[in-house]
């Protein structure tokens, strides 16, 4: 069966290989980072992606779905030691945070993603460490919170501290100091989750940038009259010099973002938009699919999932799609794993609703069509 796979975009929109075509001369050695800090975030990455060789329960399509990401982060690391070297990124030190604040002169250069992360998976990781290297961005490091707000949308919805579990076992101790999960999401949207960071900043400057998917933008931009007045008020009360900027990854090359970047603008909040598509999957590959190769497989990660792979209860989201559309086979039933049993045909994906943020209100903006596939 052939196999046809989402593409990577490289600069300018080019696109580059998928996780079925050659992947050049492998992984860069961990000596070209000239940051220390940088070359120890791929030192722990090295590891984790190096011992996949060694488990016997997983096969040539997970390995090739793992080596099509490691691709990415390679790519994102070396775009921030650039910027290291050029005095555009700062390492920062976060030891004690939040109860000690150890930012250079208390200014902090902070950026923030937040989803419904369920689950937390590597095209989130592809994301954030893309915004961290990109030259529009002027963050220093990126906290990942999930919503914990109810959404009767989302009556399926893993259950919030599951989530941020998933979150913690993927990028805890690996990505730090540039990426990390911060635990303020519970029973919080995305306006009380803001609200709840620039509390966290009592006394410092806080110039915070939102990460988000082009397909929230329309909501985004319709909530921000709201957002602006209950933020700029939380940051007066903690007494934080506080300033907001947008910064948007492009999910869909046919997303009209313009006319929403100039109501961004038009609240005096400056907005970036990163037209280089990540053409990875998204958390509904995981969640309807069984496709179990998107999260990053770090040892605490693979603790978990060991018996779904060595049972076949797992399949690789490059397996089982059609060559001429990319679209998955009904009733193909693969799974890469050795000693995979014939399961017959696959059960029928469960029914979420459209995913936009947790209580953020009934859909897009008015006058939106938002598209009904999540970041």
């Amino acid at each position: 069966m052939g196999a046809a796979f989402p593409e990577r975009r490289g600069q300018q929109g080019r696109s580059t290989a998928g996780p079925s075509e050659p992947q050049g001369p492998g992984p860069r050695p961990i000596n070209r980072l000239d940051s220390p800090e940088l070359r120890r975030v791929a030192r722990r990455l090295s590891r984790i992606f190096d011992s996949l060789d060694s488990l016997p329960y997983l096969g040539e399509p997970e390995l090739r779905d793992f080596l099509y990401f490691r691709g990415f982060f390679d790519d994102s690391l070396e775009r921030m030691d650039r910027k290291i070297a050029e005095g555009r990124l700062r390492p920062l030190d976060f030891r004690g945070f939040p109860q000690e604040l150890r930012y250079p002169s208390l200014s902090a250069r902070i950026g923030v993603f937040i989803g419904s992360f369920d689950p937390f998976q590597m095209t989130h990781l592809a994301m954030a460490l893309r915004f961290l290297g990109s030259d529009a961005s002027e963050a220093d490091a990126l906290f990942v919170v999930p919503e914990g707000s109810m959404d009767r949308r989302k009556p399926l919805k893993t259950d919030y501290r599951f989530r941020l579990e998933i979150l913690r076992r993927q990028i805890a101790g690996i990505l730090e100091p540039f990426v990390l999960p911060l635990d303020i999401g519970e029973a919080a949207d995305t306006i009380e989750i803001v609200r709840r960071l620039i509390a966290l900043h009592s006394g410092a400057s806080l110039r915070l940038t939102h990460l988000l998917g082009s397909d929230v933008l329309p909501l985004a931009a319709g909530l921000l009259p709201l957002d602006l007045e209950a933020w700029r008020a939380e940051a007066l009360r903690s007494n934080v010099d506080f300033e907001l900027s947008l910064h948007v990854g492009l999910r869909d090359p046919s997303h009209r973002l313009e006319p929403y970047a100039e109501a961004v603008r038009a609240r005096g909040v400056s907005i970036a938009i990163d037209r280089d598509v990540i053409g990875t999957p998204s958390s509904t590959d995981f969640r309807t699919e069984g496709v179990i190769s998107l999260v990053l497989p770090t040892e605490a990660i693979l603790s978990r999932l060991e018996l779904l792979f060595r049972y076949g209860m797992s399949r690789a989201w490059s397996s089982g799609r059609s060559p001429e559309t990319g679209a998955t086979e009904i009733g193909s039933g693969e799974s890469a794993a050795p000693g995979n049993r014939d399961r017959g045909p696959d059960p029928p994906p469960r029914r979420r609703s459209t995913d936009f943020p947790e209580g953020r209100g009934p859909g897009p903006a008015p006058g939106a069509e938002g598209p009904d596939y999540e970041i």
